[in-house]
């Protein structure tokens, strides 16, 4: 009887090293995870393929189920190479499948373009907004 307790009191200390063993080496793999960034890249270019500098974008998603709060609501500046850069990372949980659906609209002097892109998580998103 006494064999029998410690062979039980041995296979129990054996399953619960196995346990922490587990359970460290999923906590190690999860915490080296760095969530990359998630990045829209508009570009912004003229009837002619020429790219435009200094044009408004605006971006806008509105909620597509009743009661969720989320919008977004962001405008920025292209730059020299007609490019306006848009980070989500606090729009996007390590998990989540999908960003966002968003409206483009592009104004410059007159001109104006607009499109509707699905921003990808973890990646540079690119789309091209030709205006006229």
């Amino acid at each position: 009887m006494q064999i029998y307790k410690k062979k039980i009191a041995l296979f129990q200390l054996k399953a619960s090293i196995i346990n922490a063993g587990v359970f460290l080496l999923l906590f190690l793999v999860t915490a080296c995870y760095k969530k990359q960034d998630t990045i829209l890249a508009v570009i912004v270019k003229n009837e002619s393929g020429q790219v435009v500098e200094d044009a408004l974008v605006e971006l806008k998603a509105e909620p597509t189920i009743i009661g969720n709060t989320v919008t977004i609501n962001m405008e920025k500046m292209t730059d020299k190479l007609g490019v306006a850069y848009f980070n989500f990372n606090e729009h996007y949980e390590s998990g989540q499948t999908g960003v966002a659906v968003l409206k483009i609209k592009v104004k410059q002097f007159g001109l104006y373009g607009e499109g509707i892109v699905t921003v990808e998580q973890e990646k540079v998103n690119e789309t091209v907004v030709i205006i006229n």
